[in-house]
């Protein structure tokens, strides 16, 4: 049986347009184009591939390295006028492409650690999409400037 990483690069693409159609159809703040849409999400999955390689090959998954792309991920949906709810909710789209995908491809179960790890990303990089998506916001409103996640 193939790893979760596997999968995920195998279907790299696919994975990707189904979450971009989903965005576009449920949380975008209207028709956008597919590089606003897609933002930092490909560096995203390819850091997801990353660290499920890694911890496969037996190092550490290196989950911190999503941090930095929720960061700017969460300062370009600012921007363009996506809902604080909407990129949390982007994420867990994503989240569940991915297991969607596995169960298509014949995943009934993969194995804890991957888990884990998916976990990881997606918290990591949820939470630093927030955190500035909020530093954002309170730069707009006057109540100080955005700083760089201290990771």
């Amino acid at each position: 049986m193939d790893s979760v990483a596997d999968v995920m690069e195998a279907n790299r693409e696919r994975l990707f347009q189904r979450w971009m159609e989903e965005v576009q159809r449920h949380h975008a703040p209207g028709e956008l184009s597919e590089p606003e849409l897609a933002d930092h999400i490909p560096d995203f999955l390819r850091e997801v591939i990353a660290a499920l390689r890694r911890e496969e090959e037996g190092d550490a998954p290196k989950t911190h390295r999503v941090g930095p792309l929720g960061w700017e991920h969460g300062e370009q949906r600012f921007r363009i006028g996506f809902a604080l709810p909407s990129i949390v909710r982007e994420y867990g789209a994503l989240h569940r492409c991915i297991f969607e995908l596995l169960e298509e491809q014949g995943h009934g179960l993969i194995r804890l650690e991957e888990a884990r790890i998916l976990q990881q990303c997606f918290n990591r990089a949820i939470s630093e999409a927030v955190a500035h998506f909020m530093r954002m916001r309170e730069r707009e409103l006057g109540g100080g400037e955005a700083h760089p996640p201290v990771s």
